[in-house]
């Protein structure tokens, strides 16, 4: 009764700030659209959606715009043209090619935001994600990679801050290594065993730190030290493709307390099954910690389909801690629901995620910058993993109910984007608060490396003043 009353009491606000906020978009939508169905679908649209019995010529290469080379290509050019080298030989009878890839992704970004809590910040934060990648055949590579102007953590970003309510001017400039794996495949490696290439060889394996991310992140969100085992295209009754996996994890499992742990083991099975009606996974985790009170069991189901015009997810993941709920594992089951369909003649997507947790569910594994299970549910509860800017509500599933409604259109070839959302939290465990937001993200090509973000948002909550929060972001790929 409570938070109806608040929101009641503020609905003058809230409507003044839906009308210039939808308006004035809309208005940007019509304007850039020449004023043709700029009501709904928002984004282009196309008169024909059949395929076209008119023969199109193909371009030459020569018209289809120059290839953005990497920072360094060592070997056979990344997507180029040309003879390729033919490489040589390995004594287990392997024929490697070997490529070297750098690139690397720059975000910069200033920002400005109140959560509700603490005053004012506004900071211009850095990061950036720089890879090598040693391409051996198209099945095995080496894989490095380095955040060189982060730790892994909101607060140690490189950044300047404009007040001195979050702790002033960082440098963290460092050579961590935050991702280093192999992976390939039995067969492709050792194609000796099986020269026929009748035999049950073709076995995947990765061994080394890399991110998990199973349940669309919902599960685990983490990159961990593993050891992991797939095996592809097996064929069942009624089942077109079952892929299955083992996984173990000896280090930096991220705990739900934002600690890596080296003393907690990660053992986990991983299912994806395909059939005529819908894609199902299967997942299960458990956690052994040697430390007190982490030890854990982690599962997550899920089926994704098509009912009609309409695109669908629906998932269920639990997380039981075998000691109790703590800081590192909570006793929690989250129940999840994913709507979205596309308009007619546009490529434009509306969406409705739903969410309800009993208990608190908590992750197998997170990375500290990722946020929590909500993340993936939309934009208002996703976190730009860039500083102290954080997701405009809350992430994390501890009794709680909510839902994010939103609109995405495209112009420009999608060059352009624009996502208009509306979301809410409601507590359901009389321990938390109620909230409410309303937000968008705005994305525009600038060049062929460069784009555009700006994001913006205005929060109603519960028992604290309103927040909000408004973002630029410059993206440099190369």
């Amino acid at each position: 009764m409570y938070m109806m009353r608040s929101l009641k009491d503020r609905l003058t606000p809230l409507k003044v700030i839906l009308i210039c906020l939808l308006g004035g978009i809309l208005l940007f939508g019509s304007v850039t659209h020449s004023f043709a169905g700029w009501l709904y679908p928002l984004g282009e649209t196309r008169d024909k959606t059949s395929f076209s019995e008119e023969h199109i010529q193909l371009k030459a290469p020569s018209d289809t715009g120059n290839r953005p080379p990497l920072i360094y290509e060592g070997g056979d050019l990344f997507l180029g043209t040309g003879n390729l080298y033919e490489g040589f030989k390995t004594p287990w009878g392997a024929v490697w090619q070997p490529q070297l890839w750098v690139f690397a992704t720059v975000r910069s970004a200033v920002y400005t935001f109140e959560d509700g809590v603490t005053s004012p910040s506004a900071e211009w934060g850095t990061r950036v994600d720089l890879y090598g990648n040693i391409q051996l055949t198209g099945t095995e590579k080496i894989l490095i990679g380095f955040r060189p102007l982060d730790r892994n953590r909101l607060d140690r970003f490189t950044r300047v801050t404009f007040n001195d309510n979050r702790g002033g001017d960082q440098e963290e400039f460092n050579l961590d290594i935050r991702t280093l794996f192999f992976e390939g495949d039995f067969g492709s490696l050792f194609p000796g065993l099986d020269k026929a290439g009748i035999k049950k060889y073709d076995y995947g394996f990765t061994v080394g730190r890399q991110l998990l991310q199973y349940q669309e992140g919902i599960l685990i969100n983490d990159e961990v030290d593993v050891f992991g085992l797939v095996r592809n295209n097996i064929r069942l009754p009624g089942i077109t493709n079952l892929r299955t996996s083992f996984v173990y994890g000896w280090n930096e499992i991220g705990r739900n307390n934002a600690i890596n742990n080296n003393a907690a083991k990660f053992f986990g099975t991983f299912n994806s099954i395909d059939t005529h009606v819908s894609t199902f996974s299967l997942d299960a985790i458990y956690i052994p910690d040697e430390e007190k009170n982490g030890d854990g069991y982690y599962v997550g189901a899920s089926a994704i389909q098509r009912i009609g015009h309409f695109n669908t997810a629906f998932r269920i993941n639990a997380s039981i801690a075998e000691e109790g709920n703590n800081a590192k594992v909570g006793d929690g089951v989250l129940l999840s629901s994913e709507i979205s369909f596309t308009p007619h003649k546009s490529d434009d997507i509306v969406y409705l995620n739903t969410f309800v947790s009993s208990g608190n569910f908590t992750q197998a594994g997170r990375e500290p910058v990722v946020g929590g299970p909500l993340g993936a549910l939309g934009i208002l509860f996703a976190s730009p993993s860039l500083g102290n800017f954080g997701s405009e509500l809350n992430s994390f599933a501890d009794d709680v109910a909510g839902f994010a409604l939103g609109y995405e259109a495209f112009w420009e070839n999608h060059r352009r984007s624009l996502t208009l959302e509306v979301a809410g939290r409601k507590d359901i465990g009389g321990d938390g608060f109620d909230d409410f937001a309303v937000g968008f993200e705005f994305r525009q090509r600038l060049a062929q490396r460069i784009q555009l973000q700006v994001d913006a948002h205005r929060s109603f909550q519960e028992f604290r003043d309103d927040g909000y929060g408004f973002r630029t972001e410059l993206q440099y790929q190369f």
